[in-house]
């Protein structure tokens, strides 16, 4: 189901517990899933371990390398749109501070390319198989 993975330096566990309630308020707003099913797995790192523009971050000067990728069923361009500024807004506002804005990557899937409990969820739930992943091209013509 819809997880987010980050990619940040090493934060105390009180920070994690905020950024988690953060983003999961903001996935569940913004989509039409419930928050009991979005998970947040954080990829932590030392000062020393990442680098942007050739520069190994330091601790103290410039932006560390912070990334996010939501793995999710396919959304609008709109809720995408959301989803992008409301949880950069909560990373900043946890976070506490402003030029430590994270890329955030969405990773879209058919509900056939994700195993749960062992099953495809086309396979566990009728309303899962059903639903559609591409768009209708119409003839523009």
């Amino acid at each position: 189901m819809p997880c987010l993975e980050i990619s940040m330096p090493r934060v105390d566990a009180e920070t994690k517990e905020k950024l988690s309630d953060a983003l999961t308020k903001v996935f569940d707003e913004s989509t039409k899933f419930g928050a009991e099913i979005f998970g947040i797995r954080y990829h932590e790192y030392d000062i020393g371990q990442s680098a942007s523009g050739g520069t190994v971050w330091d601790g103290r000067s410039g932006r560390p390398y912070l990334h996010m990728l939501l793995y999710i069923p396919r959304i609008d361009r709109a809720t995408k749109q959301m989803l992008v500024e409301k949880f950069s807004q909560a990373f900043v506002q946890v976070i506490g501070k402003e030029n430590w804005v994270p890329v955030i990557h969405i990773c879209e899937h058919p509900y056939d390319n994700v195993g749960v409990e062992g099953k495809l969820l086309s396979d566990q739930y009728d309303a899962c198989a059903k639903s559609k992943f591409y768009y209708d091209v119409g003839d523009e013509g």
